[in-house]
């Protein structure tokens, strides 16, 4: 027989990945090649955080929150600086903090979602 969370969290674990790959491939993408969806870029930096620590918390149920959230404000921290060897980029503090605010609320919310269904 299947074990239901086992399953749910082997699939949500590539998922999660490809996430993470993807604010890597955003982060590093040259400027000239760059795809702006319209909105202010901090706010992307917010979205793109909030849904990557979602998506890794949801996917890794057993590492704990404590952790997980210094480690996405980590990762954010080397996006950014690496960033200064990409052409067209640059590293902003302010856009880590934007990173980092996205990583802390996606966190958050998973938290706030397992208090609520625990008995």
């Amino acid at each position: 027989m299947i074990n239901l969370r086992r399953f749910v969290d082997a699939s949500l674990r590539p998922l999660a990945w490809v996430g993470l790959m993807a604010v890597m491939i955003a982060s590093w993408t040259p400027g000239p090649e760059m795809i702006r969806t319209g909105f202010n870029p901090r706010l992307e930096h917010v979205f793109a955080y909030l849904v990557a620590s979602i998506a890794v918390s949801l996917a890794y149920p057993r590492l704990p929150l404590k952790r997980l959230t210094p480690s996405m404000m980590g990762y954010a921290a080397v996006l950014e600086v690496g960033q200064l060897l990409v052409p067209g980029r640059h590293a902003g503090v302010l856009d880590w903090i934007a990173s980092s605010t996205g990583a802390i609320c996606g966190c958050c919310a998973v938290f706030l979602l397992a208090r609520s269904r625990s008995p």
